[in-house]
């Protein structure tokens, strides 16, 4: 069957980023860290006691979101990976990105800010919360479709990878604490205006690094340098019969997993803390910065440590275990967290292991898992197998609010009550703690028994990749 395929020509060679190209191109990794930890540490927290909505529609608002997700992340990185006259003269990614920026930094204003209604119940609100949620993420799809797709593309051999890690890393956990601290300093408890506030802010913080990432993301002019084809017997680019492929591919679907678990785990800590503050330790929302503060130090930090853990055992499935296996005794540890002394301890613990974990996951695993496919089917479709990983992972969110719900309701949680029950602050430890435990265990046994990508195996990838110039 004739279809039409897209190849890459003319493959010259394409020399590597600079380090201050790498900072540039990470401000996308800020913002995508920076704007999800705003939007989602606090949104359970701000809809439930905040808003007063009950925390099942809470759930079958993100569940709707979810829904909406499962159609939208792959349709889109189907959709945007189509040629257009925009790609063809700016590049493969740049447009969307450029596209998708700005709408995204609004919808996260007006997700915080319901209290602009005049009037609202609780079927407005869940209404004005769906619309929104699900909005911010269609932007935020496009967005982080394009820019992941273009990391395998700007950074080619393993060392360039690991070094841009190191930057990335960094960079990545900065924002992500920034996302906590930021907002621990102007959301005040039982103020709604606040909470806009905060969401206003964090827009103007968005456009001004995405105006620093715009050099680090234009693409090179062999990357442009595509067009699209006919080729008899080629490989399979429709889009169900690629999402088929993938999911017929091992390692493709462990990496969905383990992202998918990843997710839970990030969003369960985050949108923990600020019932641990509030409740259990009843101290102020500024506190939820400064255990942030920790939290960045320790990421921070972490950063040569596991830069030199890579390089010196040059295997990226055992850098993830024993990474893993480091997350698991701290959030052991995070159970039992006794006070704020040892919870900013924690924090800088917590931060150290969970970045090489994430990070390790993210870039290195999952550049290696994109090579493998593009190795196979002797093409570039990472926009098309960032969207269908989308589909699965964006459920994360659901299953996390459904715990959180279940955990709630099971040990006596009071929606808008000043104190908890010791019973509803063990549940609050739970959510902190004992869920991302059970997530991490279950994700490292999964990787350990599934995922087969050896050193060889990569290195073979990337010569299969050399010789077929893509």
């Amino acid at each position: 069957m004739i279809r039409d395929v897209m190849t890459m020509k003319n493959h010259a060679h394409i020399k590597e980023a600079s380090e201050l190209e790498i900072l540039s191109f990470s401000g996308g990794f800020f913002l995508q860290e920076f704007l999800s930890t705003v939007f989602g540490s606090w949104l359970f927290f701000f809809y439930e006691t905040e808003m007063g909505l009950n925390s099942w529609l809470i759930t079958l608002g993100y569940t709707i979101y979810a829904l909406f997700n499962a159609f939208n992340s792959p349709i889109l990185g189907y959709y945007t990976n189509r040629k257009n006259r925009f790609t063809e003269r700016w590049g493969r990614h740049f447009p969307w990105i450029i596209f998708s920026a700005i709408p995204w930094f609004v919808c996260l204003f007006f997700v915080y800010s319901p209290n602009l209604l005049s009037n609202y119940n609780d079927i407005i609100l869940l209404v004005w919360f769906t619309s929104f949620i699900c909005l911010f993420s269609f932007f935020f799809t496009i967005f982080s479709v394009n820019y992941t797709s273009l990391f395998p593309k700007k950074f080619r051999s393993e060392e360039k990878r690991r070094e841009a890690m190191s930057i990335i890393g960094a960079v990545s956990f900065i924002a992500s604490g920034l996302g906590s601290i930021f907002p621990a300093l102007i959301v005040q408890f039982n103020n709604l205006r606040s909470y806009s506030f905060m969401a206003f802010f964090s827009m103007f913080i968005g456009f001004l690094i995405f105006g620093l990432m715009i050099p680090g993301i234009r693409e090179d002019k062999i990357n442009k340098k595509y067009k699209y084809e006919i080729k008899e017997n080629g490989t399979i680019r429709d889009f169900f019969h690629t999402f088929k492929f993938s999911l017929k591919h091992r390692n493709f679907v462990v990496l969905i997993i383990l992202i998918f678990l990843n997710l839970i785990i990030l969003r369960s800590v985050g949108a923990a803390f600020p019932y641990v503050v509030r409740y259990i330790f009843d101290a102020p929302t500024i506190t939820i910065g400064i255990i942030s503060s920790f939290y960045i130090i320790g990421a921070v930090c972490s950063m040569p440590f596991w830069k030199r853990i890579g390089n010196k055992i040059d295997n990226n499935k055992l850098s993830l275990m024993l990474s893993g296996f480091l997350v698991i005794i701290t959030q052991i540890f995070l159970l039992f967290v006794p006070n704020v002394p040892f919870a900013y301890f924690m924090a800088f613990i917590y931060g150290w292991t969970i970045s090489g974990f994430f990070i390790l996951l993210t870039i290195q695993i999952n550049a290696d898992v994109l090579d493998e496919l593009a190795a196979i089917t002797k093409e570039r479709n990472e926009n098309i197998y960032t969207g269908i990983r989308g589909f699965f992972v964006n459920f994360s969110i659901v299953a996390q609010a459904f715990a959180f719900s279940i955990i709630h309701e099971a040990t006596g949680f009071v929606q808008g009550a000043d104190k908890q029950s010791i019973l509803a602050q063990w549940g609050i430890r739970f959510t902190l703690a004992l869920l991302p435990l059970v997530c991490t265990v279950l994700g490292i046994l999964i990787f350990w028994k599934f995922y087969d990508l050896t050193k060889e195996k990569v290195k073979k990838n990337k010569k299969r990749l050399d010789e077929l110039k893509i």
